[in-house]
């Protein structure tokens, strides 16, 4: 079991984004998602700077304001809620974007995904040290894995 129950095809197909917390942390997201929510998201907003972020441009520690809910999954940019600070490269780029075209890809061909995207943090640290990302489709998807968020 992988904490997310079997889904069907009439599943809720919805976003729920967590709360920020004490700290302005995201929390994490819950979505099923379905092919009309592939390629709907947003670009993160340049206006919405991610707890612990620093910028991502030269001489900057190279942050990006990484979805929890990837914009190819309908994930959107403009919520604060859905925004953690992630080193670009590897983590944003290539590895999360894999996790997420993986999931993309099973949608594509017909499956419906319930997906998890959980920010680990330790302490009050204001970026997370990780994210879980968890997913099961509707009939052979399933994806379990933390991905660690360093340089």
């Amino acid at each position: 079991d992988f904490g997310i129950s079997k889904i069907t095809q009439n599943s809720p197909q919805n976003v729920i984004l967590g709360e920020l917390d004490n700290l302005g942390r995201p929390t994490g997201v819950t979505a099923t998602i379905t092919q009309d929510m592939i390629g709907t998201g947003s670009k993160a907003s340049q206006s919405i700077k991610p707890p612990g972020f620093l910028g991502g441009g030269p001489g900057s520690p190279g942050h990006a304001r990484g979805h929890l809910l990837g914009n190819q999954l309908g994930g959107p940019g403009k919520d604060a809620r859905n925004l953690v600070t992630l080193y670009q490269t590897p983590v944003n780029s290539p590895v999360m974007r894999d996790f997420e075209s993986s999931v993309r890809v099973a949608v594509e061909k017909g499956e419906v995904v319930r997906y998890q995207s959980i920010p680990i943090y330790e302490g009050n640290n204001l970026i997370p040290k990780g994210i879980t990302l968890k997913a099961r489709g509707t009939t052979s998807f399933s994806l379990a894995v933390t991905i660690i968020n360093k340089k």
